[in-house]
């Protein structure tokens, strides 16, 4: 008897692609939760790990930049007005 897991998360199979330039941070993150799950389940072929991998790593950066643009917005908030 052989331990057959799920297939990973792939979209496109029933699931939009995210657009990650007009994708929210909250659904770029699931989706990179969902990737990461689907790698530490293993069971996937080599191919399927490594695309797997990839997106994660492409959704992780996307994520970084939305994060680094919001600090910066704080941090332009936080500056006392110039007086001119």
């Amino acid at each position: 008897m052989t331990n057959r897991r799920q297939p990973p998360p792939e979209q496109g199979a029933g699931q939009p692609v995210l657009d990650l330039e007009t994708a929210g941070f909250e659904a770029i993150y699931a989706r990179l939760e969902a990737v990461s799950q689907a790698l530490e389940a293993g069971g996937l072929t080599l191919e399927q790990s490594l695309a797997l991998y990839e997106e994660g790593m492409r959704l992780a950066q996307r994520c970084q930049a939305l994060l680094a643009d919001v600090e910066q917005r704080i941090e332009t908030l936080r500056q006392p007005p110039s007086n001119t």
